[in-house]
């Protein structure tokens, strides 16, 4: 059962991700000498997490289920940002590809809450 943002896996994978992007900047520091782009990929990793978390703390379903879509939304930046990284070689496909499965990971979880929020009954 759900009681808490920390107990859905959707959450659980976004914050696996921001913490995966994070290493990525801090074992590059091509990346991180790229401001923008650093401040890009963390802003969006984070934007993950916090989203859902902001979500979940609604009552009403329709009201959480627009900040699930913010959330889905910078998981799918995430994922591009990562992908940004390998093009600019500050890392390698090797590297960042377990972080870009988990952005996908994350990405289909989040997606599977959002349809549950539009299909469900709301609590009374």
């Amino acid at each position: 059962m759900v009681r808490r943002y920390q107990d859905l896996e959707c959450w659980q994978l976004a914050d696996e991700l921001k913490r995966a992007a994070y290493k990525l900047l801090k074992d590059s520091p091509a990346a991180t000498r790229d401001f923008d782009f650093a401040r890009q990929l963390r802003r969006a990793a984070s934007s993950g997490p916090a989203n859902i978390a902001e979500g979940f703390a609604y009552f009403r379903h329709k009201e959480s289920a627009k900040f699930v879509r913010v959330a889905k939304g910078s998981l799918a930046e995430t994922h591009n940002h990562l992908g940004d990284g390998i093009d600019r070689g500050y890392w390698t496909a090797e590297v960042s590809d377990p972080s870009r499965r988990l952005a996908n990971r994350a990405i289909g979880a989040t997606t599977e809450w959002l349809k549950y929020l539009m299909t469900s009954q709301e609590p009374n």
